[in-house]
């Protein structure tokens, strides 16, 4: 009797021992399963304190620390990615921004440019149509200059032909024939010419 009180005195221990680090692990996995991670982690603190050697409850705080760190890198290759996504959208607002300041240059530059063009065209017409009034003016002056030769010549024409009619008159005088007898003689004359002709 006395054995097997000792063998139950020696045993008790050893299940309280083990159901009592069974039941912390249920608990723990239990509060880890529900995403209660704090939880699990005091209460397999606490369990270890007293069972240091238990197995599954190692393993369990190995799994959860080997969790936290995954979620950590986790979490830092997120950051790192936000990082990178906040440093290609600044990129790419800069590289617009940059896009939009060469587009309104070469805007501003191909006005100036057509600015430019139309001023030479304007030029270009204006100093055409001054060439055009010299033209005009050169036309008027050698239509007068034409003009005063030609009343130039005429008026020589007409001394001319005064004077060989006061040469004739007085040669006329001279021969003491009249003007009006001189045209019928030489009408006459034009008339014996004309019946030669006919003959």
């Amino acid at each position: 009797m006395k054995s097997v009180i000792i063998t139950i005195i020696v045993l008790l221990p050893l299940a309280c021992w083990s159901q009592s680090a069974d039941q912390s692990f249920h608990i723990a996995s239990n509060q880890y399963i529900h995403e209660k991670t704090p939880e699990a982690k005091a209460t397999l603190e606490s369990a270890l304190q007293r069972y240091p050697d238990d197995r599954k409850l190692k393993e369990l705080r190995a799994k959860i620390k080997d969790d936290e760190k995954k979620e950590q890198q986790k979490k830092d290759e997120q950051k790192k990615q936000d990082q990178k996504n906040k440093e290609d959208q600044k990129k790419k607002e800069q590289e617009k921004k940059d896009q939009e300041k060469k587009d309104q240059q070469n805007k501003d530059q191909k006005d100036q440019q057509k600015k430019d063009q139309e001023k030479k065209e304007q030029e270009k017409k204006e100093q055409e149509q001054k060439d055009q009034g010299k033209k005009d003016d050169e036309k008027k002056d050698d239509k007068k200059d034409q003009q005063n030769k030609n009343e130039e010549s005429k008026d020589e024409q007409k001394k001319k032909d005064d004077k060989k009619q006061s040469e004739v008159a007085s040669k006329l005088q001279e021969m003491k024939i009249s003007p009006d007898k001189a045209k019928m003689i030489l009408e006459a004359m034009k008339n014996q010419e004309v019946q030669y002709l006919q003959q």
